[in-house]
């Protein structure tokens, strides 16, 4: 072979290899439409763009780039990490956490792809993220909303997630697995992927972003778009520009979506959709259906669930037999209201709770004298065997709670720290001898025997527990635990933990106010309007509202506060300081 014939045989292998190797050929594909990007969109609503100088001090050493897409979907509040948070003065002291992540929406306007030197050039928009939205916390720290746009093939790693400082440490106390934290105490760890060497576009911060990025595209090549706080948008566009029919036949759904999605609310971590198709049909499952129901004012599908969950449960909490009495009413199934209402008899609730107007159709049927005799026997046999030491030493320690936090004469928080971690002594040792306080073991607390308290005024002891965080705590909480699952206590829907720290609904000067910052949930809302708006007197669960106090000496701030950040859902009452009463 001839040096001539040597080199035309060596530059022919080698473009060969270089097109066997890229996929490409003389059809290669040079522009792309949206479609093509749609098509082959990866990794939908699972990495976040972190940055290191943001995310972490000066003093935490890390090796990586400090821009790396993590994929923290299983992250945690910090008190379900096990992080402690305790006030030096013994004052109450709580902290809540609420993340969401925001969605981006990428609009190509053009993309054009050279296959000489494998360089591709993309133009387009980047809208949503949160620079448009109020975020006054991120503004105080000069974080913008800024998406860096990257070109380049993926390196996978993984991160620490660290503990980063949220409260004035001289003034709380803050321990995990018993010792001081620092911001090199690490959480937890995430998969992650960060490019070495790539192209990048950085972004302006707020509205329609326009960028412009050309980068050398290889088989296996992503272009990602990303920052803080906001869901990242990857592209395979290795696969797109030399594998072209890998993503062909994909189907793209176009759904509506919204601005962001809450993760934790309140500490609490938020199921994912797929999570509820798969929730087990617990005893929740039966109320918050009826519930729905009853909503919507569909009774009869109400007293349906109701029936499911009598089938299912021995023992049913009295404010569900209360929902189920009249959903059997109003649906007409008056042999059901009568099976449901003999039930209120072993809860300790006399016959005179049926003296409500609600209950006037169900008093005219021909079963009601022998249905009045036999509840009587019932109620009668209820009140020879219910629990009197319990509820008497119970009701003793709820006066003695009240003696020191009683707002005419409420004491120091030192004081009412040692009161409460004295009362919760006494109270495990009532509850180790008598067992929990079950509405069949003391009865059903009422108001002029007609209105049933589904909160019963003993509760306030856990819930100063709770606050204050005794020496004896622990033991309590596991009681507690102990109690729920034999549904001996209704704590998923006590007020026991809730705080209602991040509601979506406001009560503020008599009206309710739903926060802009949750988004539209129709059914929500109609909800809190059925809840304020209910004359049959139903309970409907809901752990999203508060009522805000007035603030007298600074009335604008408030004001102002509702307007902008809230819409207007219905007036309450027009002897709006009530609610500061």
């Amino acid at each position: 072979m001839t040096y001539k014939s040597f080199l035309l045989f060596f530059i022919f292998h080698i473009t060969l290899y270089t097109n066997l190797s890229y996929g490409q050929n003389k059809l290669v594909k040079t522009k792309f439409l949206q479609s093509d990007f749609d098509k082959n969109k990866i990794a939908e609503e699972t990495f976040d763009l972190w940055k290191y100088k943001y995310l972490n001090s000066a003093e935490v050493k890390d090796t990586l780039n400090p821009s790396i897409f993590v994929d923290d979907r299983q992250i945690n509040s910090l008190v379900n990490y096990g992080v402690q948070f305790k006030s030096k003065d013994l004052s109450v002291f709580n902290i809540f956490q609420h993340h969401e992540k925001w969605y981006l929406k990428v609009d190509f306007e053009k993309a054009v792809f050279n296959p000489r030197d494998s360089i591709i050039e993309i133009e387009g928009y980047v809208n949503g993220g949160w620079g448009n939205s109020n975020i006054k916390k991120k503004r105080k720290i000069k974080i913008e909303n800024n998406i860096d746009i990257f070109i380049g093939v993926k390196r996978d790693t993984f991160v620490y997630h660290y503990y980063n400082k949220v409260v004035n440490e001289e003034k709380i106390e803050v321990k995990y697995k018993g010792k001081d934290v620092s911001n090199t105490t690490v959480l937890d760890t995430f998969p992650a992927f960060y490019f070495k060497h790539s192209a990048h576009y950085k972004t302006a911060s707020q509205g329609k972003r326009y960028f412009k990025i050309q980068g050398k595209v290889t088989p296996n090549s992503l272009l990602a778009l990303g920052d803080i706080g906001c869901y990242a948008e990857i592209f395979d566009i290795g696969s797109m520009v030399y594998s072209p029919k890998k993503n062909k036949r994909k189907k793209v759904n176009k759904k509506e979506l919204p601005a962001y999605k809450v993760l934790i609310k309140d500490n609490i971590v938020l199921a994912d959709k797929d999570k509820i198709k798969e929730r087990k049909q617990d005893y929740y499952f039966y109320t918050e259906e009826a519930e729905n129901y009853i909503v919507l004012r569909q009774y009869a599908k109400a007293k349906e669930q109701y029936a499911l969950l009598n089938k299912k449960y021995n023992v049913i909490f009295a404010r569900d037999i209360h929902n189920a009495i009249r959903c059997a009413l109003f649906s007409r199934d008056y042999n059901n209201a009568f099976l449901w209402a003999e039930k209120l008899a072993n809860k300790g609730i006399s016959i005179n709770y049926f003296n409500s107007k609600v209950f006037i159709s169900l008093k005219k049927q021909k079963q009601w004298n022998r249905f009045s005799i036999t509840y009587d026997s019932i109620y009668n046999e209820f009140q020879k065997n219910r629990n009197i030491k319990l509820k008497s030493e119970l009701e003793k320690l709820v006066d003695e709670d009240q003696a020191d936090y009683g707002l005419a004469n409420r004491k120091d928080s030192r004081v009412l720290f040692e009161t409460t971690d004295r009362v919760s002594d006494k109270l495990i040792s009532l509850l180790k001898e008598e067992g929990y306080p079950t509405e069949e073991k003391i009865g059903v607390y009422t108001i002029n025997d007609t209105i049933m308290m589904i909160s019963p005024e003993f509760h306030v002891l856990f819930r100063h527990a709770i606050q204050k965080q005794p020496k004896n705590l622990e033991k309590l909480e596991e009681f507690l635990s102990a109690s729920e699952k034999k549904l001996e206590h209704d704590n998923k829907r006590s007020q026991i933990y809730n705080f209602y720290y991040n509601s979506c609904f406001h009560i503020y000067k008599g009206n309710l106010y739903h926060s802009n910052s949750c988004g539209i949930n129709e059914f929500a809302v109609r909800k809190m309007k059925f809840i304020f708006n209910n004359p049959h007197h139903f309970f409907i669960h809901t752990d999203n509202y508060i009522i805000s106090e007035y603030n007298k000496d600074n009335p604008e701030d408030f004001d102002n506060y509702y307007e902008n950040n809230f819409t207007y859902v219905l007036k309450l009452s027009d002897d709006w300081e009530f609610y500061d009463k």
